[in-house]
């Protein structure tokens, strides 16, 4: 007598849509309306963000202790301690920075979660305003896959660039994160804000977007115009965080 085991429908839809939300989206969508499982996009796209996390950390802590150090002594409490108190609290910062970078990777599964929650809510409200028929669950359940395009993909192919290039050609911790191809590279001389909001926009997060869209129409029957709107207002909002991030970080 032969026994098998057999992978719970829902662990198998969710593996497949792994592989079909890159070479065949419309697959994984409409199995996602019928099936929402992201376990095995959550694991992939978090080993996936970690991986890139472990490879971009070195580039990223030398462009800190290349811009913090200045920055920090042109902050108004540090500048008016003596000079030996400025030298030990810029060191303190420093370490500090250095531990929270070299943990980094902690934070890619807490992002996943965050941004599946923050996302679900705004496609319920687009749901709402369009009368589509998705539930909380199967828009969870689509920002978790999507996110292994961007955040899985486009963190481990910025890691493969950082190590390509080498971790001490990046002077600026926005210079790291503008390195994948997005718009930044229309305004190369671009600084600050600016700079970290061209560099939000990359291939992936596009890709992301577009996915994004799609999915919402497809999911859960959001008119196609709801759907896109609400995918391009969420990139743009990723982009003001990167463009936040860079003007108080460089």
């Amino acid at each position: 007598m032969s026994t098998s085991v057999t992978t719970p429908p829902a662990s198998r839809s969710s593996l497949s849509n792994v592989v079909d939300i890159i070479v065949a989206p419309s697959a994984a969508f409409d199995r996602l309306r019928e099936v929402p499982a992201w376990g095995w996009a959550f694991l992939v796209a978090a080993v996936l963000g970690i991986i890139g996390a472990f490879l971009t950390s070195p580039a990223t802590m030398h462009a800190l202790q290349t811009t913090l150090p200045a920055q920090l002594a042109a902050n108004d409490a540090i500048a008016k301690l003596p000079p030996d108190q400025q030298q030990k609290a810029i060191a303190n910062a420093l370490a500090v920075s250095k531990v929270i970078g070299q943990l980094s990777f902690l934070f890619v599964p807490i992002i996943l979660l965050i941004g599946g929650l923050i996302q679900g809510v705004v496609m319920m409200i687009a749901n709402a305003i369009s009368h589509g028929d998705g539930s909380f669950k199967k828009y969870f359940a689509l920002s978790i896959t999507v996110s292994v395009v961007g955040i899985g993909l486009s963190s481990l192919a910025l890691g493969i660039i950082v190590l390509v290039r080498g971790a001490d050609s990046f002077d600026t911790p926005t210079a790291v994160q503008s390195s994948l191809p997005s718009l930044a590279l229309l305004a190369p001389g671009a600084k600050g804000a600016l700079a970290g909001f061209l560099g939000g926009i990359n291939v992936f997060y596009l890709w992301a977007a577009a996915l994004l869209a799609l999915g919402m129409a497809r999911v859960g029957r959001i008119a196609p115009p709801v759907a896109w709107s609400t995918s391009i207002a969420l990139l743009l909002l990723t982009a003001c965080l990167a463009a936040l991030g860079a003007a108080r970080g460089g």
